[in-house]
């Protein structure tokens, strides 16, 4: 279920207005769109931090170390998306205060909002995102040993995994923007294995002959 949350939030923290290229003014003017954008990124995290506390217990018995990792990059990849969030609001703020000047001192809210904007698509898009990667590379690992899941979900995170990286490294090396077709298209497997493995555990759940011979 949290896997879910975690992507119908990531959906819905997305803020047309922010990544406008007329930000200082479309913020503003759309605030409430803005501040359900940051609540939602806010659950999005809790919701990273709530699988890696679920799962953690049941890893661990086939894998402390992986384990560990992936437990520890759940928690780096939670407190990025909220500095994400900060950030978000305060871009808002700024947008706001930059109509209350009346747009004087135009280069200075500019050269801030950009350094602001810039930040928090690293931070959301490259940084946050390939914490979460290898996190999930060590859990799909895991879960390869565990035969928890059928095989061909393991590998297809792992693939997706590795995709996704790629992504963001593009993306770091500035190779294309921010929601382009080709960063899209490299983050899609993943979705697409998210939604699919969140029905799956909803449905079925972990393969309880794995977990039956494990704690013997």
């Amino acid at each position: 279920m949290l896997i879910i949350t975690g992507m119908i939030a990531g959906i819905f923290s997305v803020a047309p207005a922010i990544d406008s290229s007329k930000y200082l003014t479309e913020a503003a003017a759309n605030s409430n769109q803005v501040i359900v954008g940051a609540i939602f990124q806010f659950i999005m995290a809790l919701a990273y931090l709530g699988i890696g506390i679920l799962l953690y217990p049941i890893i661990k018995r086939f894998s402390s170390s992986l384990a560990i990792g992936f437990f520890s990059l759940r928690i780096i990849a939670a407190s990025l998306v909220i500095f994400g969030t900060i950030l978000l609001l305060s871009i808002l703020t700024l947008s706001q205060e930059f109509v209350k000047s009346a747009s004087q001192n135009i280069m200075e809210f500019e050269a801030l909002g950009n350094l602001l904007k810039i930040t928090r698509d690293y931070i959301n898009h490259v940084f946050m995102i390939l914490v979460l990667c290898f996190g999930n590379f060590m859990l799909y690992l895991l879960l390869i040993k565990s035969k928890l899941i059928p095989l061909w979900l393991s590998l297809w995170g792992l693939l997706g995994g590795l995709l996704s990286a790629i992504a963001s490294i593009m993306l770091l090396f500035q190779v294309f923007e921010v929601i382009t077709t080709e960063y899209l298209i490299l983050n899609m497997p993943t979705a697409l294995l998210e939604l699919i493995l969140g029905i799956w555990l909803m449905m079925k759940g972990f393969d309880k002959r794995a977990l039956l011979i494990e704690s013997r």
